[in-house]
């Protein structure tokens, strides 16, 4: 891995780790696209799925206890259920539409996040349905939050019981994620590389947002968010139309 390629890896990791610890949510929408450009959309995903292991499972230490388990073990099996049709989308897709498709589906989702899109809960079989979907954009893309974080939202649980089930799910998709992905081939050992390379931009980006949480506006830090994600899909959309 060349040195320029490394330190941008590295910073975009600082970047998406801080995003997802300041506003719950964002990191593989922010990180993937611009990813993608650089060391490519397959590894690109695997990478993110295994940043989103050590993130999430650092956050949900400190967060364990307001877990809604049955919603999250529910979500999970639709997930594992519809991870091995994400792994052959990826697989099977060309590279450049696979780029367009992370991108597009960064913007779809932004888009419904900023219009607070709300998604009522439909009891068990919405939770696993709505795993299912996750599944398939996870090991696809790695844009397995949107669908949740939404659904979630209709379900109207408490805000810590939300950030408490979304870690404790992604991280554990993430998970099966990396274990599919690298079965389907997906994975290298460049992908590997550039993960250990951006494993110390994760721990700081969480250490940096932690300490920004209560310091900024929660309103105004969404919205620079939410132009971020949409500047690095644009970016990502128009790069791969034009080289």
């Amino acid at each position: 891995m060349d040195l320029p390629i490394a330190i941008a890896v590295l910073l975009l990791a600082t970047i998406a780790s801080c995003i997802q610890s300041l506003s719950g949510f964002g990191f593989s929408l922010f990180i993937v696209p611009v990813l993608a450009l650089l060391v490519g959309p397959r590894e690109a995903v695997f990478i993110a799925n295994v940043l989103s292991v050590v993130l999430n499972a650092v956050q949900l230490w400190h967060m364990r206890s307001a877990v809604e388990w049955r919603t999250s073990w529910l979500l999970l099996i639709g997930s594992f259920l519809g991870m091995p049709f994400g792994v052959a989308v990826l697989v099977v897709l060309d590279p450049s539409l696979l780029k367009l498709l992370i991108a597009g589906t960064v913007v779809v989702f932004t888009l419904l996040l900023i219009r607070g899109m709300r998604l009522h809960g439909g009891g068990k079989p919405g939770d696993v349905a709505i795993g299912f979907v996750s599944g398939v954009f996870n090991t696809s893309t790695s844009m397995s939050g949107p669908p949740v974080v939404i659904y979630l939202q209709g379900k109207r649980i408490a805000p810590m019981a939300f950030r408490a089930t979304n870690t404790f799910f992604f991280g554990v998709s993430a998970l099966g994620a990396v274990a599919m992905l690298s079965l389907g081939g997906t994975s290298s050992g460049n992908a590997w590389l550039a993960s250990a390379v951006a494993l110390p931009g994760v721990a700081l980006g969480r250490i940096a947002g932690n300490a920004w949480y209560r310091r900024i506006n929660e309103v105004v830090f969404r919205r620079i968010v939410f132009a971020v994600l949409l500047g690095s899909a644009g970016v990502a959309i128009l790069t791969t139309l034009l080289v």
